[in-house]
Formats: C-alpha cells, sequence, structure tokens
C-alpha cells in the first residue's frame, strides 16, 4: 500500500523527478481500481516492525548487502534492486538508506507471505515476474519449502504473456518442452511462420519494445563504410544488454563480467589486421535510459590506446539490429535474444552467459577464455553453421515465439494498457490460452504451459 518505503518501479529518476510518495500514490490509486473493477478482495502487505528493526541494525551498507535470514541471500536481492534503481553498477552516495529502505520491503514481503502459506493450505501461489524485492523473497521461501508457484509477465510480443511453473518469470527456460519436443521437427508451414517472423521482427512492429529505429540496410557494404568498418575485415560483434538490468546481471560463465569479455576481445585481436572488433550496445540504452554505457567504460579503459581495428556502435546511430547481423561474421552474446536471431540466419554464436538458449544445440557455449577465443577463431573459419544446428535454431525460435509466449484477452496502445477484450471471463472461448491455464492448474501442476499442436492449421486457428 502507500506505506511501502521503496521497491523496484521506484527508482532515483522517479523520486527525483516526481516524489516517491506522488507516484506511488497514484500506482496505488490505479491498482486498487483494477482490483475494484475485477471484484477482486485483497488485502495489503503490513510493514512489518521486526523487517525495520532488522534493517536499522545493521552497522553499514556492506552488513546490508550480506545480509542473510532463514538462509535466503536478502543482501544479493537487494544489490539487484539497487543497479535497478540508480540504472548502473556503481551506487550513489546515498545508497546505504536506499538499500536499508528495499531490505525492509523485502523483509516485510517475506514475512507477510511466509504468514499467509503458514496459516493456509495453498496448493499454488501465483505472482508477478519473481525477482527484485517485491517477488524474489517469495520464489525463495517457496523453493526452501517445496510450495509450487506460477511466475507470469508481459512477453516480447504485444497481447501475450509468459507462465512458468516454478521458475522466474525474465528466466525464459523451457526445457522440459524442449525435451519433451525432441523428436518434433518443423514442418514447411511452421518453418515458413519462421522466416516471416524474423523478417517482422526486423522493425519489431508486433514487440512490446521496439528497439529498431531504421530499417534493415539494403547495402551493407555502405554501412560498414558509413560506421568505419574496413569492408575487407571479418567481423566480431559482440552484442551487450543493459548493463543495470537484473535479468542479466550475475549470469556471467566464460569472464567475471561482460565488460571484462570486451576488453579482453579488443586486447587479444588489437593487432589483427583482417578482425574489426564491434560492439553494438543495446538500444534499450536509448529506451530505458543508463547512467552506464558500455561504449564510454570502453573509451575511459583504453583513453588514446584505442586500437584502430575497434568499431563502437551506440543506440543514436540508428543502425538496425539485423544490419549488423548481416556485417557480422561471428556474434558474441550475454544473453540477448539476438544470439538466437543470429543462429536462424547460419551465423555462428558464441554464448558467454548464462541464458535461456544455451546448451540448445546451435550456438558455442564457452566457460572459459581460452574456450571463448578458440571458439571464435573456428567461428571465424566457418562462417555459417552446419544446417543441423540452423535447424534447431529454427525450431527453438518457433517453440519460443509461437507456443512459450500466449495470446491474453488484453489490449495495449503506445505500449499502455487499454483495457480487456471482454466484459467477463466466462465470455473467452474454450480455446482461449488463459483458460487453458486455469484447466491445467485445476487438473494438477503441470511442467509448463506449452502445447503443440499436432498441425499448423491447428495453432493458427488457435
Amino acid at each position: 500500500d502507500q506505506s511501502v518505503p521503496i521497491n523496484e518501479v521506484i527508482t532515483r529518476e522517479r523520486e527525483q523527478a516526481e516524489g516517491k510518495d506522488r507516484f506511488w500514490r497514484r500506482s496505488c490509486s490505479l491498482g486498487k481500481r483494477w482490483l475494484k473493477a475485477g471484484r477482486v478482495e485483497h488485502q495489503s502487505i503490513p510493514l512489518a516492525p521486526e523487517a525495520s528493526a532488522m534493517a536499522a541494525s545493521l552497522s553499514s551498507l556492506n552488513e546490508v548487502l550480506n545480509f542473510h535470514y532463514h538462509d535466503i541471500d536478502f543482501g544479493h536481492i537487494v544489490a539487484g534492486t539497487l543497479y535497478r534503481y540508480y540504472k548502473s553498477l556503481s551506487f550513489g552516495d546515498d545508497a546505504d538508506s536506499v538499500a536499508r529502505r528495499m531490505l525492509v520491503t523485502a523483509l516485510s514481503n517475506y514475512l507477510c507471505v511466509k504468514q499467509l502459506c503458514e496459516k493456509n493450505s495453498y496448493r499454488y501461489v501465483m505472482f508477478s515476474h519473481g525477482i527484485y524485492i517485491t517477488w524474489q523473497p517469495v520464489v525463495e521461501y517457496c523453493r526452501r519449502n517445496n510450495i509450487d508457484y506460477i511466475c507470469y509477465d508481459r512477453a516480447k510480443t504485444k497481447d501475450r504473456g509468459n507462465f512458468n511453473v516454478n521458475q522466474p518469470s525474465p528466466d525464459w527456460s523451457f526445457d522440459a518442452a524442449w525435451k519433451r519436443f525432441s523428436d518434433r521437427k518443423l514442418n514447411a508451414t511452421e518453418r515458413k511462420q519462421v522466416i516471416e517472423y524474423l523478417g517482422e521482427r526486423e522493425l519489431q512492429k508486433g514487440d512490446n519494445y521496439a528497439y529498431n529505429f531504421s530499417a534493415r540496410a539494403e547495402d551493407t557494404t555502405s554501412e560498414k563504410q558509413r560506421l568505419g568498418i574496413p569492408v575487407g575485415r571479418k567481423c566480431i560483434t559482440v552484442f551487450t544488454n543493459l548493463i543495470w538490468d537484473a535479468a542479466n546481471v550475475s549470469r556471467d560463465i566464460a569472464f567475471p563480467k561482460a565488460l571484462d569479455c570486451l576488453i579482453s576481445t579488443i586486447e587479444h585481436f588489437r593487432d589483427r589486421q583482417d578482425i574489426q572488433v564491434v560492439l553494438r550496445s543495446h538500444p534499450a540504452e536509448k529506451i530505458f535510459g543508463t547512467e552506464q554505457r558500455y561504449a564510454s567504460l570502453i573509451r575511459k579503459h583504453f583513453g588514446d590506446g584505442m586500437p584502430d581495428n575497434v568499431t563502437l556502435i551506440s543506440p543514436e546511430d540508428n543502425v538496425n539490429s539485423f544490419t549488423v547481423i548481416d556485417m557480422t561474421d561471428v556474434g558474441v552474446v550475454n544473453t540477448s535474444t539476438v544470439g538466437l536471431e543470429m543462429a536462424v540466419m547460419g551465423k555462428p554464436v558464441v554464448l558467454i552467459s548464462e541464458t535461456h538458449y544455451r546448451n540448445k544445440g546451435f550456438t558455442d557455449d564457452v566457460t572459459t577464455p581460452e574456450e571463448y577465443f578458440l571458439a571464435i577463431e573456428d567461428g571465424l573459419q566457418r562462417t555459417t553453421i552446419e544446417p543441423l544446428r540452423r535447424a534447431l535454431a529454427e525450431k527453438y525460435f518457433y517453440m519460443m515465439m509461437f507456443l512459450y509466449q500466449l495470446h491474453l484477452p488484453t489490449r495495449y496502445q503506445n505500449n499502455a494498457f487499454q483495457g480487456y477484450c471482454c466484459q467477463h471471463f466466462s465470455e473467452l472461448s474454450a480455446t482461449e490460452p488463459l483458460v487453458g491455464i486455469v484447466k491445467k492448474l485445476a487438473d494438477g501442476l503441470p511442467a509448463d504451459f506449452i502445447e503443440w499442436p499436432e498441425s499448423a492449421a491447428e495453432i493458427l486457428a488457435h
């Protein structure tokens, strides 16, 4: 309710621009109106006095960031939310007080849900996203007490959501379904859907967030010249994520941080005049804002010693992501969907971090710097992946875009919620995915909510 000290949508930017109380009063009012319109009985999560006492008893920011309670690493949860608050991996001078406010919220949510679960016998619990200080403490409680939960969130495409069983919704893994349909191959109609939809994604007209601000270039040679990339050189392109996004932070495997990978790649190839190292900064830096940009960090690190075979592409360059893929010989990806798109287009992809399409057979998944550079050299020699790997990428793309993301009876315009497509749940047809989810949960907890009809006609009708 309005007494919450802070949560993950209350950023420093919002506190400075609008003020926490004003912003949160408006948010609470809107939430209560939705609940009332849906005739949903609800109660507020109370601030727990013991949560405030625990936060106040800690002597420093370091103690807050290392705080454990009931074997749950609350400090780690707070740290991830601090990245979002500051939109940076560096914290401000007020980080101690901000972190304590976050800890109070995280502990209050945890203690409230703990009390509810101990009082009631729930078959499942269901909540949004499952990360940050609002819901990650609840995920950890459920995991430790063997309580089944379902996490949901808005998906990539408009009017669709993703629903996960016993995993947070930003984790797009659907390993059980991938194994269940391991013998399934795309038919001609399904493959056509993949190719057509990949073309639509060039301008992302059907996505909740569009990151491509210009059309795909027809002439990559001219685009290379415009960006200062010598035409005769092979391109190793490193695709970054938002530096502060908790969905991507702390998933590093081959390098301690994504920035370390960038620096090591530039240093490794600095004397190779047949190679151009390209940094493609994520366009979300422009959409959502960030206090730290990878390109700026690279310029700061190398200063006047920046090698001449390095190109930094910023979001302001307005280069379509598919143009960058066309120019690339080997792609290096942290967690971005661009790695999957590259594999569908037949390009070698080196994965350095943990992401949902790792170990699916169509990317080079490295665990050390040594493996990383060997995989890049191998990719430079191949330039295209084998037909079987490309087929696996197409299949995964199909499952992710057409089966995993489920249609919701909602209406959005200009990325703003406009309402529902019906007045009452009973008006939804039996084939509506939301009805199917409810029916599945009534029968017992499924491994996931992915269904693959036998024919393309069935999925199109669905």
